[in-house]
């Protein structure tokens, strides 16, 4: 789901950081701010600072900051869009039903309503289940272990083999058919004349969110001649299948009690161990894993177990937990079912406490990952050289996962005790191993960056300084933005991070509205709430403001044409400007060139 920027702009003038920071962490007022523990690391004293003239938050001992969707995006583990949705909601703000808002349903149909054919829906499939054109459905999901009490409790139902039962049916309620399509339950014709049911003759799963209202469907084929197994409902204003997670309603509590969350593959995969007790699991809804089912179930686990196949798809899947994982503050362990059976048939045979067993041996992820490789490479009767080399894939999994470079340094120092002890390795030669691998892997994107000798200017210290004191200067005096957008752009920066920054600003810049309430508010930079509040505080306290911008305006000019790097368009530099620059950094004037030279 996306925003206007007008309406996230609402929003974030409409929420108070110290009210919302305040829900969450005990405030105490210090001069014109305030402090608290911070709660995103283990804070013994007050870190974290709140300001409310600027609206931001920075915790000085961990670096967290940024401003009230940031705050809610750590604490919550949402998304942007999320974030906004909740502080939305929190303000009372009515969400939008425009073209920024998410995907629209037909005839702008929201929630509310579709959620009315949904529950019609369950309705009809559930008293079809139970009458004489479901009997043999019925008898299907007694053979599949279902109990009646399980019928009823997972509300389970039938799809008629016509064509058109569940359409009849609706309209004699009055549903209209762009309702039931744009709930995901009909299907157009080719011909664009009529509809006809997509679910037909197959026994019915109710898709729930987590607070328990339909949002969408499975359906088991029950003609074994069916090519499609299993049936989703199509994605639709309440569905989103990439986000959703089966069984989340039923198994919440158990999961919050626990502390862990069982991932499974199937709807009987979950249902079948929920009947028998095993009340924290779920199951992906035909998808692969996906960040935004870590960031949902990061909010009631602090550990997920993923039941996955003993083949090589089940092996890859683990290898992308394991990476889906490793950035989040919670711990992934998988387990493999003996015999290579599913949940749901390995808890029908050998019942609850032998499954809950295989969970709490299961290895965590990256045990898993490396005893594989492991078992591998002793099959194979290796050597040392082929160890080493079953070595090398195995941190290269770690470290060139996407997740690696969002970790924080204790996070990384810990994953490699974590990994020497398993490979019975000196840590820190380990940590020395895994940082080569970490820059090997960045070394092609900064050769390829587009720029003539890209590299080189990545790799200029000074540089980076220049671009970092710019950015500083503009995010506390906008009005000075013209003076540097005159000369340069965003192309001119060659720290990738630094130069996303620079878009946001000058983006921003350009419409007039640059400040720190909107940097802080466009999905662009809403990841780097922690440096942009480093940079107005570092701003703030630099001084001399016109000054700096124009030094580190012309130390960027110096190196774009000393690289022989192309001008911005329309960009008028004249020698004796050039030559003056060079002049200085040759000198190390350290007064026009703080912290540079």
């Amino acid at each position: 789901m996306r925003f206007s920027e007008q309406f996230v702009q609402q929003v974030a003038q409409a929420t108070d950081i110290v009210d919302l920071v305040g829900q969450y962490v005990a405030l105490k007022k210090r001069g014109r701010e305030y402090v608290g523990v911070c709660p995103f690391h283990e804070d013994h004293k007050p870190s974290m600072y709140v300001a409310p003239a600027k609206q931001i938050f920075k915790c000085f001992a961990c670096g967290a900051g940024g401003g009230v969707f940031q705050f809610v995006t750590l604490y919550e583990k949402l998304t942007f869009p999320e974030a906004v949705k909740m502080l939305a909601e929190r303000a009372h703000i009515p969400l939008p039903l425009d073209p920024h808002a998410g995907p629209a349903a037909p005839e702008g149909y929201g929630k509310a309503e579709l959620g009315e054919v949904t529950a019609f829906a369950t309705h009809f499939y559930r008293t079809l289940l139970r009458g004489p054109q479901g009997a043999a459905a019925l008898d299907y999901a007694h053979k599949r272990g279902f109990t009646d009490e399980s019928i009823e409790r997972f509300s389970l139902g039938y799809a008629p083999s016509g064509w058109d039962g569940l359409l009849k049916a609706a309209r004699t309620k009055g549903f209209r058919e762009s309702q039931l399509s744009a709930a995901g339950l009909v299907i157009r014709r080719e011909s664009g004349e009529g509809c006809y049911d997509r679910f037909r003759n197959r026994l019915m799963f109710p898709i729930l969110e987590p607070g328990g209202k339909v949002i969408a469907f499975g359906g088991r084929a029950l003609d074994p001649e069916d090519r499609a197994k299993y049936l989703n409902s199509a994605e639709s204003v309440l569905f989103d299948k990439s986000g959703s997670l089966f069984a989340l309603n039923w198994s919440r509590e158990g999961i919050v009690a626990t502390g862990q969350a069982v991932v499974a593959e199937g709807y009987l995969d979950a249902l079948i161990p929920l009947q028998a007790g095993v009340n924290n699991i779920v199951a992906t809804l035909g998808t692969s894993l996906t960040e935004r089912h870590v960031r949902l179930l990061s909010r009631y686990a602090r550990e997920v177990v993923l039941v996955f196949d003993a083949d090589a798809a089940g092996a890859a899947a683990a290898d992308r937990g394991l990476e889906l994982f490793l950035a989040q503050r919670i711990n992934v362990r998988v387990a493999t079912i003996p015999a290579g059976k599913d949940p749901c048939d390995y808890v029908l045979a050998c019942g609850a406490d032998a499954f809950r067993k295989v969970l709490a041996e299961a290895p965590d992820a990256i045990q898993y990952a490396w005893l594989r490789r492991q078992a591998k490479w002793q099959t194979a009767g290796g050597n040392l050289a082929d160890r080493q080399a079953v070595v090398d894939d195995f941190l290269r999994l770690v470290v060139l996962s996407t997740a690696y470079d969002a970790i924080d340094e204790v996070r990384r120092g810990q994953l490699a005790q974590h990994i020497a002890h398993l490979l019975n390795l000196s840590a820190t030669d380990l940590q020395q191993q895994m940082r080569r691998l970490a820059r090997q892997s960045r070394r092609p994107a900064a050769q390829t960056g587009g720029r003539a000798d890209a590299n080189v200017w990545h790799a200029d210290q000074r540089t980076g300084l220049a671009e970092r004191q710019l950015l500083e200067v503009l995010v506390v005096r906008p009005d000075l933005f013209d003076l540097a957008a005159e000369r340069i752009d965003p192309a001119d920066f060659q720290d990738p991070e630094l130069r996303a920054v620079a878009e946001a600003v000058w983006a921003l810049g350009q419409a007039g509205r640059l400040c720190m309430e909107e940097l802080l508010a466009a999905e662009a930079t809403s990841t780097r709430g922690a440096l942009l509040t480093d940079m107005a505080r570092e701003g703030e306290a630099r001084g001399n403001f016109d000054q700096v911008l124009r030094d580190m305006v012309s130390h960027l000019l110096y190196w774009r044409e000393k690289h022989q790097l192309p001008p911005v368009p329309d960009g008028q530099y004249s020698n004796e400007e050039l030559r003056e620059v060079k002049d200085r950094l040759r000198t190390g004037d350290a007064r026009r060139y703080p912290k540079i030279t």
